[in-house]
């Protein structure tokens, strides 16, 4: 009786699982859309949430340590349905670099991160972040991005965004908008999301121009690479990966003094 009880629990589950592989997709593609037409604005930090800019406020302050610049704190509106984001933006004009700290808040949970950008072109660029999210959709080949969420310290992580941009892009120049054309640049890097997962076959965008939806392929591959325990093999995944970059960039055992 037992056996019979474990067995058609087991079934049960399975069931379970099948439908949410079957349904999530669908889910997903009725509810997922992306803002394509972003109109980031310079805000007070008052004007955050509270949670936001406790989140913001030690972080703000240990880039500044690094000799970057606020260009000031950014209220990107919803970027994607059912939240909204917030960055705490700077520039290094010594280095041409950007640096912020990003905020995505829903109404049942909040995720932030830092990251420091070394962008030469569209088809150039470094992104390290301490974001522990990998991405479910396609990655650019020359759009290097490493995820560091074991780093918990802003010199750590620029230690090795130096080290990786010299790297990947070492003889290319940095390259950093006009003074006061920072939120116009933030704009449209922002905006080149969603055109490239088109040109991919991830999104479409809608007859009104507004809003990019994902498509059946990256419905299902969003879906699935999210759902348990698909998304935590690949987070550990990530994790071990990173870690063993961190070390081999000899900054894994780095504690600042």
């Amino acid at each position: 009786m037992t056996g019979l009880l474990s067995n058609g629990f087991f079934l049960l589950l399975v069931k379970v699982y099948g439908a949410f592989l079957i349904l999530g997709p669908i889910l997903l593609r009725i509810q997922f859309r992306f803002n394509a037409k972003l109109n980031p604005q310079l805000v007070p930090v008052e004007s955050l949430p509270p949670d936001v800019q406790q989140f913001m406020a030690p972080r703000v302050q240990s880039i500044a340590g690094l000799g970057f610049e606020p260009v000031g704190y950014v209220n990107l509106g919803k970027m994607t349905s059912g939240t909204g984001s917030f960055m705490a933006l700077f520039s290094n004009p010594r280095t041409s670099e950007w640096a912020d700290v990003s905020v995505v808040k829903s109404a049942t949970r909040m995720a932030g991160y830092i990251e420091f950008i070394t962008r030469c072109s569209d088809d150039a660029q470094v992104d390290t972040n301490t974001n522990s999210t990998p991405s479910v959709l396609f990655p650019l080949p020359s759009y290097h991005v490493f995820r560091f969420p074991q780093v918990k310290d802003a010199f750590t992580l620029y230690r090795a965004h130096r080290m990786l941009v010299q790297e990947k892009i070492g003889g290319s120049k940095p390259v950093l908008p006009p003074h006061g054309q920072e939120l116009a640049e933030l704009k449209r890097r922002l905006e080149r999301y969603g055109p490239r997962q088109q040109e991919r076959g991830y999104m479409y965008l809608d007859k009104s121009g507004d809003y990019f939806h994902l498509t059946w392929k990256g419905a299902i591959l969003g879906a699935w690479r999210s759902v348990w325990p698909v998304s935590s093999l690949r987070r550990w995944w990530m994790q071990s990966r990173e870690q063993d970059r961190l070390r081999s960039l000899g900054v894994a055992q780095y504690r600042p003094s």
